[in-house]
């Protein structure tokens, strides 16, 4: 299992089909905004999908949301994941990341 967080956006990784990637990123629910991914098809499994409050429990702290891919076909995909308000079509300035994944048999 590989981690992939902000720090890693416009970054290219290898994975073999049935290996898993966590993408961890910090995420504030008080602000309305929230984590969207955009995975190609079905190159990807979505195992989980979750979010941890702050274990300072204060009002207003970021968590994390936690999101478990399993790659399921070879090839090469791009993964986006956007913060955006639900109600929003487009992600908020500067909080689009991509992820450049290459999948081997």
């Amino acid at each position: 299992m590989v981690e992939l967080s902000e720090s890693d956006s416009g970054g290219e990784r290898s994975v073999a089909v049935g290996d898993d990637r966590v993408i961890r990123l910090t995420e504030n629910r008080t602000t309305g905004y929230r984590w969207y991914l955009s995975a190609p098809g079905d190159a990807f499994a979505v195992v989980d999908d979750s979010y941890q409050s702050a274990e300072s429990g204060l009002a207003g702290a970021p968590g994390v949301r936690t999101v478990r891919l399993r790659a399921t076909h070879p090839g090469s995909y791009e993964l986006t994941v956007s913060s955006r308000r639900s109600w929003e079509s487009g992600p908020g300035p500067g909080s689009r990341l991509r992820f450049l994944i290459h999948v081997s048999g």
